[in-house]
């Protein structure tokens, strides 16, 4: 309180005053008690001072340095401090003009808003002695509003800054007038994140977007699984740079032609990258007649287009296929627009010739096309 002359009363407080007219030469006066510290004293309506004009220290009488004169007036101000008590369980509290509780101090010096007792368990605030803020608001409408508003006017920046002791660790911030930045690490070369439209995007440690300066996880920090709806661009950001699907799996190959077979092995794997798939399959039968030439179950269907038709395949096989005359090379191309391939034999001849297949034996294809898929 500015300007107060004398002992400054402290809230929740009492004053008891005393009020004595001096004989001649009287330095003690009986007052009513005091708490050292806790009381000023005014000879005729002068501020005396502890210490030097009067000292106050058996909580009862006052001795003054120089003998009154007669008649003076000597008053005592004795401040103690206001207590709550014959109500038991009663915890000191501010009301809302009488008819609520608006703020509540318990025990342990937490202030309480809204509540009675600390704990996340009730709506309100709790803001403990420890430095603990607790907050609750109960809402029955799901996204109807929210527990707590923070608002930066005027400029762009730090809406909540976080500490570790002294040193700032982080931030949540306001970008653009629309956008919400968290800075994750505000140290130099730290990095953050913020949005554009539907997009995550990386920033520095000032929350400047930026590119191509952050890593995600590292050699001895791994993430486990990254699932993709779309493709991911590799070594830049160009339409040749994007990998939209990476892929395994296996497939069933079968002659397509084939009279009463018996099937010992048809076993195909694949792998696709993009549009690029890499094969390999093995058909071992050992009874069936009248075999074609075609093979069917490829896991994909090869493109329609010129430039990358045909794709020839190595074909490996036992004794039981037999070539056509002049040829000596048995090789496989997929056919276009489907996922069959033919089976045939090359050599000096400028055609290519016909394989024919024993009634049991086994062929070893690999190869590779592209896929419209």
């Amino acid at each position: 309180m500015s300007g107060y002359i004398g002992t400054q009363p402290v809230p929740q407080a009492t004053q008891t005053r005393d009020s004595f007219t001096a004989t001649s030469g009287q330095t003690s006066f009986a007052t009513g008690g005091y708490t050292p510290q806790f009381l000023d004293v005014y000879l005729n309506g002068i501020f005396l001072a502890n210490g030097a004009d009067y000292t106050a220290a058996n909580g009862s009488d006052v001795l003054l340095t120089a003998g009154a004169a007669t008649g003076d007036i000597l008053e005592v101000v004795a401040y103690t401090t206001f207590e709550i008590s014959g109500v038991a369980g009663l915890t000191p509290s501010i009301d809302d003009n009488g008819n609520a509780t608006a703020i509540t101090i318990d025990s342990s010096e937490n202030v309480l808003v809204g509540k009675t007792s600390t704990g996340i368990s009730a709506a309100g605030h709790s803001y403990k002695a420890d430095g603990t803020w607790e907050v609750r608001r109960d809402l029955g409408t799901a996204n109807s509003s929210s527990v707590g508003y923070l608002s930066r006017g005027t400029t762009d920046g730090n809406i909540l800054t976080f500490y570790k002791d002294t040193t700032a660790v982080g931030s949540i911030q306001s970008r653009a007038g629309l956008v919400s930045t968290l800075i994750l690490d505000p140290r130099t070369g730290g990095a953050g994140l913020t949005s554009g439209g539907n997009v995550i995007i990386p920033t520095d440690n000032a929350g400047a977007p930026s590119d191509a300066l952050c890593t995600l996880g590292s050699s001895g920090n791994r993430y486990n699984n990254l699932y993709l709806g779309g493709g991911v661009y590799l070594g830049g950001t160009g339409a040749a740079n994007k990998l939209d699907d990476v892929e395994t799996g296996t497939f069933t190959p079968a002659f397509q032609s084939i009279t009463n077979p018996t099937y010992v092995a048809q076993t195909g794997y694949y792998i696709k990258i993009g549009s690029f798939v890499s094969y390999q399959y093995r058909i071992e039968w050992s009874a069936g007649t009248s075999i074609g030439s075609t093979v069917n179950g490829l896991p994909f269907a090869a493109r329609n287009g010129q430039d990358e038709y045909p794709m020839t395949s190595n074909v490996y096989h036992d004794q039981s296929v037999t070539y056509s005359s002049n040829r000596t090379t048995a090789i496989g191309y997929v056919l276009k627009n489907t996922a069959n391939m033919d089976l045939v034999c090359v050599g000096s001849a400028q055609t290519v010739g016909t394989l024919t297949f024993s009634t049991s034996g086994s062929i070893y294809v690999t190869g590779q096309y592209y896929t419209n898929s």
